[in-house]
């Protein structure tokens, strides 16, 4: 139902301890939030951004610890057992908030230059 709908409605079937003109009065100070969308090419555009950011971090021996890969070596049958490699998850989830939050930023600044 929508903010009109409602106050149609109520104008047709509101009897009690507060008056029509009340109640029609406080809903019409009711801001109807706006949904959010992203277009598939700001999807596109910022999963492009964090997969660069990542691959530069990679590059640059950001991601992986090289000094703490924990590795094993079998002289018998001439192996190395890679046992852990520790990838710096908090780097990755900054890198993906930051290209969010410049993402919605954006937006929300592309939509106030639009409104004025």
């Amino acid at each position: 139902m929508t903010k009109n709908q409602t106050i149609d409605l109520l104008r047709n079937q509101l009897p009690g301890f507060y008056s029509v003109e009340q109640v029609i009065n406080l809903i019409e100070k009711i801001e109807e939030a706006k949904a959010t969308t992203i277009s598939s090419e700001r999807i596109d555009a910022v999963t492009r951004r964090i997969v660069e950011t990542l691959e530069d971090e990679h590059s640059n021996n950001n991601l992986v610890n090289l000094d703490d890969i924990e590795l094993d070596f079998n002289n018998w049958d001439r192996k190395i057992t890679i046992n852990d490699v520790p990838i710096d998850f908090n780097l990755i989830r900054d890198c993906i908030e930051q290209e969010l939050i410049d993402a919605f930023e954006e937006k929300e600044e592309v939509e106030e230059e639009e409104n004025d």
